[in-house]
């Protein structure tokens, strides 16, 4: 997956070389794993974000976990919408701390933070700079941040 902007914010979507598609409707993402996909594609006519597609889930064909030891690049952009939002109960913010050295990012994976990266991210973030970063697989809901790039 990846962060991608949008219209007026930004989500996480998802990353293929082999298609175009970002999202599929009733496919739920497990980090750490390849996937192979049958899907149906559904032609919605040209929406105002240039969507032409919609996509559904018809059958997973294969799922394979990745070795631990892979390494994948990742951007990590601490807000969510590109100017502060003044409504109350709104979040501009994609980083939720759990713990010391965990954060919950777009509310979607952990991202473990080891100790030797811990103040050059909290600086980063707190200064609501984005950086890429090399990350590995911890299990299906955690990723573990490896270098800053």
């Amino acid at each position: 997956m990846y962060t991608q902007n949008y219209e007026h914010f930004k989500r996480l979507v998802l990353d293929s070389p082999d298609s175009e598609v970002e999202y599929i409707d009733g496919f739920n993402f497990e980090w750490g794993y390849y996937y192979t996909l049958r899907v149906k594609e559904f032609n919605v006519g040209e929406l105002s974000d240039g969507t032409r597609y919609e996509y559904s889930l018809l059958k997973i064909i294969s799922k394979e976990k990745v070795a631990d030891t892979l390494i994948f690049s990742m951007s990590i952009d601490p807000l969510r919408y590109y100017h502060k939002l003044e409504e109350d109960g709104t979040s501009n913010y994609t980083l939720n701390q759990l713990n010391e050295r965990t954060y919950l990012y777009m509310d979607n994976v952990e991202i473990e933070v080891p100790q030797k990266f811990l103040e050059s991210f909290r600086e980063r973030i707190g200064n609501e700079i984005g950086f890429r970063g090399n990350f590995n697989f911890v299990n299906g809901k955690r990723i573990r941040l490896v270098s800053i790039r």
